[in-house]
């Protein structure tokens, strides 16, 4: 069985009416999820994001009520379709060493937990509009939904 990680982008787009995208991430996840069956891998830091992003005035004219996003994070993170990718331990260690070795700066502290996350639940698979933020982890494979 293949797991498809998402993203935050695209988690929010699907999630978000009037989002830039959202008809895109819809069908996708959709064929992903509902026609192929394969589980949607869920991290608790993208599970977060997702509340912290559509809860945002700034970014949509009718921001989620912090409710409606803490009720939407529940039923996602508990949908018999989801699994759920908890880092284990060793992950704080192994983003440092990310960090350093490609030398990366303080904007990419959270792709690279998430990278170092999925690597260490045996995910290699992640969707994503922000592929070139994950590039240089060989050990993913990026997955960019159509947007046509």
């Amino acid at each position: 069985m293949t797991i498809l990680a998402v993203d935050t982008d695209v988690l929010v787009a699907w999630s978000v009416r009037g989002a830039r995208r959202h008809d895109a991430a819809r069908r996708f996840l959709e064929r992903e999820i509902g026609e192929l069956g394969q589980p949607l891998g869920l991290t608790p830091q993208v599970l977060h994001e997702l509340i912290h992003v559509v809860t945002d005035g700034r970014r949509f004219s009718e921001p989620l009520p912090m409710n409606e996003a803490v009720d939407l994070a529940e039923r996602l993170w508990t949908a018999p379709e989801t699994e759920r990718l908890a880092p284990p331990s060793r992950v704080p260690l192994r983003t440092l060493d990310l960090l350093r070795r490609h030398r990366l700066g303080r904007k990419r502290i959270l792709d690279t937990v998430l990278a170092a996350t999925l690597e260490a639940c045996g995910v290699h698979r992640l969707a994503t509009w922000n592929g070139r933020d994950f590039e240089l982890f060989p050990f993913l494979e990026i997955v960019r939904p159509p947007v046509e």
